[in-house]
């Protein structure tokens, strides 16, 4: 990677043991979000959502593990469903459409979450389910760096419980997805920028995936 990336566990001395409840088997996308998320408003949609980001890694194992196509698990804004880099504004708008577990219209639930079973993917489950309750906020450092701050999600009930993580185990798997993200969008990011497509002062939106993009 062209660029320092420092991880931080923010998480203090927590301690967390699962309860097999399911909770993080529903995924959430906020209402008071729109379909696409701007910068300043990003960390705070990290804490109100649960949504399972997935790398091109973690698709291929579930379609081969499944046999079931991207289209039938994957949620993107777009139709890209391995993830795409859009440019809008003149280059001034970067919006990144990184791809998420599709949920189930009626409960919210995961596709591969059954209820009396749990999850029916567990042995190639995404490297966000691995992390879970522990996740991923990106800041940016000081050169054009970036930091890798974990955090947890409050509301899992299994926090307050349990043991201590292993947070080198954390640490290598958020910089293992991160590495990950940046093999599949990085090139189209350098590519654009090289091009003269993306403006230095651009401001960079994540998508919500699961809306449909309203017309303009």
């Amino acid at each position: 990677m062209p660029f320092r990336v420092e991880i931080r566990a923010a998480f203090g001395n927590a301690h967390f043991k699962c309860q097999r409840c399911g909770s993080c088997c529903h995924h959430r996308r906020p209402d008071e979000f729109d379909d696409l998320v701007p910068p300043e408003r990003q960390a705070e949609f990290w804490q109100k959502s649960n949504l399972i980001y997935l790398t091109e890694k973690d698709i291929n194992k579930i379609s081969k593990k499944t046999g079931s196509n991207p289209e039938e698990f994957v949620d993107t804004l777009y139709e890209e469903k391995k993830g795409s880099v859009i440019v809008e504004d003149g280059g001034r708008k970067v919006i990144l459409d990184l791809p998420v577990m599709k949920s189930r219209a009626s409960d919210g639930a995961c596709v591969f979450y059954k209820d009396g079973k749990g999850c029916t993917i567990y042995s190639v489950r995404p490297t966000a389910c691995r992390l879970f309750p522990f996740v991923v906020v990106e800041k940016s450092g000081p050169s054009g760096g970036i930091i890798l701050e974990i955090k947890y999600n409050p509301t899992c009930p299994g926090m307050g419980k349990g043991k201590e993580p292993d947070r080198k185990r954390l640490e290598k798997f958020v910089l293992d997805q991160f590495a990950e993200r940046m093999e599949a969008i990085g090139p189209k990011v350098q590519r654009l920028r090289m091009e003269g497509k993306i403006l230095p002062d651009a401001r960079i939106y994540r998508t919500m995936p699961g809306k449909r993009r309203k017309s303009e």
